[in-house]
């Protein structure tokens, strides 16, 4: 990867938590709960669930940089959206944890040197995975969410 693309990356990285509370800012109770268009998510939900992935991303990252092998922790969506009673929590925690968690990931990010970028990490059963892939990942992961929550509330993209 281009010095230029992580850079870009790394932008891109450190906006997901204003992209979030752009998607929700101003909608009603109603809206955050209402059900999308297509059997998937409410907004709130999708807020939620971004919030419980940046939290084992962040721990996945640190594990990383420590060089211990990271579990791909298979999740189950539905199930932990019902456990954790993500559809009734209220986001502004949510938002604010991600927030946290993408600043406190970023100053990590910003130390590393080019040889911790790229190192392949041991990941189970045989494969492994770099820091930038970690970056590619956590980034297309939330604007994946933002457009859901988008057509959640909207019914379009």
């Amino acid at each position: 990867m281009t010095d230029d693309a992580r850079r870009e990356l790394l932008r891109r990285y450190r906006a997901g938590p204003q992209l979030l509370r752009e998607a929700v800012a101003g909608v009603s109770i109603a809206q955050l709960d209402g059900a999308p268009p297509e059997p998937g998510w409410t907004a709130r939900e999708n807020v939620h669930h971004v919030a419980d992935v940046a939290v084992m991303a962040g721990l996945r990252l640190r594990m990383m940089l420590l060089d211990i092998e990271v579990e791909m922790w298979p999740i189950d969506g539905d199930a932990m959206q019902k456990r954790l009673r993500n559809d009734k929590r209220p986001i502004t925690p949510a938002l604010n944890t991600i927030e946290a968690l993408v600043e406190s990931a970023s100053s990590i990010l910003d130390s590393l040197r080019e040889d911790e970028w790229t190192q392949p990490r041991p990941m189970p059963g045989n494969a492994s995975r770099s820091v930038e892939d970690w970056l590619a990942a956590s980034v297309r992961h939330v604007e994946e969410h933002v457009e859901q929550i988008r057509y959640a509330l909207t019914g379009t993209c």
